[in-house]
C-alpha cells in the first residue's frame, strides 16, 4: 500500500483526468440538488413528482451512457496508438446511435406523460406535477445526447475540462432560471415546477451549444468532414457492438432496477419516496469521485492497452484497487458527519427528515464497498474491454439478490424504509466476490482495437 501511495506518475495520470471529470459530476449532482432544494420549498408531492421524472430520465441517461461508455472504450485505445481516423469514426457512430434512443425516449414523454408517470405512482397529485414537468424537460433527451457524445470524445483525447466547463455553465444558468421561474422574478409569475422543468431546459440548450463550439474549436482531432465523421462501414458498427452490446445492456437493465426500487419505495408510502429522492441526491454530491476515478481509470487503462503497455495496466488496475476503497472511507465519513446538516437545507417535515438522515448514513456505510465495485464494473473491467463480466455481475447482483430482497422486505415483512434500503444495499457486498476474482484472474484485459485491426487486414 504505501508503494502506490508514492508512485507520483501514477497519482499525476488519475490526477490529470480525475479532477475535472470529477468536477463535472459534482457540478452536474449540483445542478439535481439545485432543483431539489429550491422544489422542496412547494412541498413533498413536488419533490416526489420531480423525483419520479427523474427516474425516467435515468433510465434514459443510463442508456445513453452505455453507448457513450462503449464509444469510449474503442477512442481509448486509438487514442493509445493515435489513430485519429478511427475516433472520428466513433464519434460519428455515437452520435448516430445516442440520437436514435434520445428519440426513444422523447417521443412517449411528449405524447404519453401521463402513463409513464403512473408506472411510478398512484398517488392523483404527484401524476399531474409530474406530468407538466416530464411535457416540457423531454426536448432535453434529445440535447444531452448531443452534449455527451461530444464530451466523451474530448474527455478520451485528453480534453476534460472542456466538459467541466460547460457543466458548470449549465449548473449556474439552471440555478438562476430557477429562481426566476419557480418563485417568480423579473415580471415573469411563479410558475413552479413548470418554472422548474423550463429553467433545466434552457439550461441543458446553453450547455448543449458551449460543449459543441468547444469540441470544434480546442483541438484538431474532431473538426472534419462528415465523410470522415460517417465514414464507417458495417465491419465496424458490427465490432462496436460486439463490444459495446453488455454495457448498454448493462446499463439499460441496470436503470430499470434502479426504476424498480423506486416502485418498491413507493409502496412503503410517498413520504418515503421524497425522501430516497432527497438522501440520492445528497449521495451523488459525496459519490461523485466515484465515478469520476472510474471513468479516468477506463481511460487510462484503455489507453495503456491500445498502446501495447498491457503490463502498465495491469500495474494501474491493482493501484486503483486499493486506492478506490480508501477514498470511500474518507467520502462515507464525510457523508456520515454532514448528512444532519445538508439535510436540514431541505424544507421538509420532521419524520421524513429523520428517514432521511438515516439513509444517508446507510449510504455512507456501504461507500467504501461502492467506490470499489464501480471502479471495477465502470473503470477497470471496461477500460480493459471486458464487457461482458461487468455486465453479469452488475445484472445478477440486481435482479437476483436485491430487487427480490427488496420486494419480500417491502411488501411481505413491510419493514420501514431503512430496513428496506440495507438489505437492497447488501448487493455491495455480493458483488466483491466476483470482482476481486476477476481482477487477479487479468483475463479482463482485451485489446479491442488489435481485433478491429484484424478485422479489416482478414477483409
Amino acid at each position: 500500500m504505501k508503494k502506490t501511495l508514492k508512485d507520483k506518475r501514477f497519482f499525476l495520470a488519475i490526477l490529470t483526468l480525475v479532477i475535472p471529470i470529477t468536477l463535472q459530476n459534482l457540478i452536474s449532482s449540483s445542478l439535481n440538488m439545485v432543483d431539489n432544494l429550491m422544489i422542496g420549498r412547494l412541498g413533498e408531492s413536488s419533490i416526489a413528482a420531480v423525483g419520479l421524472v427523474n427516474q425516467y430520465f435515468f433510465i434514459f441517461m443510463l442508456c445513453l451512457t452505455g453507448i457513450n461508455a462503449g464509444a469510449g472504450i474503442f477512442m481509448s485505445q486509438f487514442w493509445g496508438k493515435k489513430d485519429i481516423s478511427n475516433i472520428r469514426k466513433m464519434l460519428g457512430l455515437d452520435m448516430i446511435l445516442s440520437l436514435i434512443v434520445s428519440f426513444l425516449f422523447f417521443i412517449p414523454a411528449s405524447l404519453f406523460p401521463r402513463e409513464i408517470i403512473k408506472i411510478f405512482t398512484k398517488d392523483t397529485e404527484v401524476i399531474n406535477l409530474g406530468v407538466q414537468y416530464i411535457r416540457i424537460i423531454s426536448v432535453t433527451f434529445v440535447l444531452t445526447s448531443i452534449t455527451q457524445a461530444y464530451s466523451t470524445t474530448l474527455r478520451c483525447i485528453g480534453i476534460a475540462r472542456l466538459p467541466m466547463f460547460g457543466s458548470l455553465i449549465g449548473v449556474l444558468t439552471n440555478a438562476f432560471l430557477n429562481w426566476v421561474f419557480i418563485f417568480g422574478h423579473f415580471g415573469f409569475p411563479a410558475m413552479g415546477v413548470v418554472g422548474a422543468a423550463i429553467a433545466t431546459s434552457i439550461a441543458r440548450f446553453v450547455e448543449m451549444m458551449f460543449i459543441i463550439v468547444c469540441a470544434y474549436k480546442s483541438n484538431s482531432v474532431i473538426p472534419s468532414k462528415l465523410k470522415n465523421i460517417i465514414g464507417f462501414d458495417h465491419e465496424f458498427v458490427k465490432m462496436y457492438f460486439k463490444t459495446s452490446s453488455s454495457v448498454i445492456i448493462n446499463e439499460l437493465v441496470w436503470s430499470i432496477g434502479l426504476s424498480v426500487y423506486s416502485i418498491i419505495y413507493a409502496k412503503i408510502g410517498i413520504r418515503e419516496v421524497a425522501s430516497m429522492q432527497i438522501a440520492s441526491t445528497i449521495n451523488n454530491l459525496f459519490m461523485v469521485f466515484s465515478i469520476g476515478l472510474a471513468n479516468a481509470a477506463a481511460i487510462m487503462i484503455g489507453n495503456k492497452i491500445g498502446a501495447g503497455e498491457e503490463k502498465i495496466a495491469i500495474n494501474y488496475a491493482i493501484k486503483l484497487g486499493i486506492f478506490a476503497p480508501i477514498v470511500g472511507l474518507i467520502t462515507g465519513i464525510s457523508l456520515w458527519i454532514a448528512s444532519p446538516a445538508v439535510v436540514g437545507l431541505f424544507k421538509i417535515n420532521k419524520d421524513t427528515l429523520d428517514i432521511t438522515i438515516t439513509v444517508l448514513k446507510i449510504m455512507a456505510f456501504f461507500a467504501p464497498l461502492r467506490f470499489f465495485n464501480v471502479l471495477m464494473i465502470v473503470g477497470i473491467f471496461r477500460g480493459g474491454g471486458d464487457t461482458t463480466y461487468s455486465m453479469l455481475v452488475q445484472l445478477g447482483t440486481i435482479w437476483c439478490f436485491a430487487i427480490p430482497a427488496g420486494f419480500i422486505a417491502a411488501t411481505y415483512f413491510k419493514l420501514p424504509l431503512e430496513k428496506v434500503f440495507f438489505i437492497i444495499s447488501l448487493e455491495e457486498v455480493v458483488k466483491i466476490f466476483f470482482e476481486a476474482k476477476r481482477l487477479r484472474s487479468k483475463k479482463w484485459i482485451r485489446n479491442v482495437v488489435e481485433e478491429l485491426n484484424s478485422i479489416n487486414i482478414a477483409a
